[in-house]
């Protein structure tokens, strides 16, 4: 079971890419993508929630990384 891990401070995968997203904004939504852009109001960094391996089933793991 994948529970998330932290590739580098600039990315999150499973559920440490969904508990760092409760944190942020959310900007705009691509459903064809599989993307959703979110925006940090402390930093006013841009963040990208994604799904790599959408061909898997519920569209794989979760990844957060930093645009």
């Amino acid at each position: 079971m994948n529970r998330g891990t932290m590739s580098d401070k600039n990315e999150y995968s499973g559920e440490a890419a969904l508990s760092h997203v409760k944190n942020l904004i959310e900007i705009e939504s691509d459903a064809d993508k599989w993307e959703t852009e979110y925006r940090d109001e402390k930093t006013g960094e841009i963040w990208i929630l994604d799904y790599p391996q959408s061909e898997r089933h519920g569209g794989g793991s979760p990844r957060l990384r930093k645009k």
